[in-house]
């Protein structure tokens, strides 16, 4: 296994007591080599450009350029950053979908989702150094009521179509997500979901077995929930699921 990368990280907030108390947070991780600071969008623009930090902690009401036009520009950068939003308010987390953020923490930040969301930048930068996408390591941004949160597929059970949107069942929740079912697949780990109706497909990992009844034949979820095969997708299903 490759050696753990340290990681270069820019906090960006215009309040001194909010910049030191992220800074305090990111020197009690070892994963972190340099932290820089600015208080304003300009200045984070400068640093980002001279020192090409991994992660750019960001503040989203700033005087001069907002966050999220900070984040904008940084997509047109050959060496892009990572964004974690850092911010007081949830009303942007929507707008966050556009950016492909690693994060959104609310202020004040806590140190173990900061922890977890730099965990999350170091496991994706070694996988893309190695070439190996690591199993359930894909986040992916789900609306939930106004705001915006980030799931991991691997905690996904189950997929299936709801009108236009997909419908990612979770334990006792669900969320929905407007995206077409095979662009969905590709993006989520193949050896994880198995696609077993034109309309549904499952992870692996929560099917407790498979079952007949007359010449119907369906999947049992470890909740209990059944979910039929569809014609087409039997022999395929029974060949990926049987290994």
């Amino acid at each position: 296994m490759m050696p753990s990368e340290k990681l270069d990280i820019l906090i960006v907030d215009d309040e001194p007591l909010a910049r030191g108390r992220i800074k305090s947070l990111c020197n009690r991780m070892t994963s972190v080599n340099r932290i820089d600071m600015a208080s304003g969008g300009r200045e984070a623009l400068d640093v980002i450009s001279q020192n090409c930090p991994e992660i750019v902690l960001l503040d989203i009401d700033m005087p001069d350029i907002s966050g999220m036009e900070v984040a904008k520009r940084c997509r047109e950068l050959d060496r892009v950053p990572e964004i974690i939003f850092t911010t007081a308010h949830d009303r942007y987390a929507v707008e966050a979908f556009r950016f492909d953020a690693t994060d959104y923490l609310l202020k004040p930040v806590k140190e173990e989702l900061l922890r977890e969301a730099v965990a999350r930048v170091q496991k994706k930068r070694q996988a893309v150094q190695t070439d190996i996408q690591p199993a359930g390591e894909q986040r992916l941004w789900v609306q939930d009521g106004n705001s915006a949160v980030q799931i991991s597929s691997a905690d996904i059970g189950w997929i299936e179509a709801d009108r236009d949107y997909m419908r990612l069942c979770l334990n006792e929740r669900s969320y929905l997500l407007h995206e077409a079912m095979q662009s969905l697949l590709q993006r989520l780990p193949s050896d994880m979901f198995v696609r077993i109706h034109r309309s549904v497909a499952v992870n692996r990992h929560f099917v407790r077995d498979i079952r007949r009844k007359g010449r119907r034949k369906y999947i049992v979820m470890l909740d209990g929930t059944e979910l039929t095969i569809g014609p087409s997708f039997v022999e395929a299903v029974m060949g990926t699921l049987s290994n």
